[in-house]
């Protein structure tokens, strides 16, 4: 199972790390994803969203 929300399709972003020493290393940034519950046609499902999704979907 990949690391992708099921809701906005993001998925891994790539970075650079800086040291104290300002020496730049590739790294990967994981999305924080929580199995949640949501309505689809009155019936309730459970997809892997991301928490920015999770709370614009509340605010909404």
């Amino acid at each position: 199972m990949s690391r992708v929300c099921e809701v906005c399709g993001r998925g891994k972003l790539s970075g650079k790390q800086v040291s104290f020493s300002n020496k730049k290393y590739n790294r990967t940034y994981e999305l924080n994803l929580q199995k949640t519950t949501i309505e689809v046609d009155g019936k309730p499902k459970t997809v892997r969203a991301c928490a920015k999704c999770i709370r614009s979907a509340k605010k909404a």
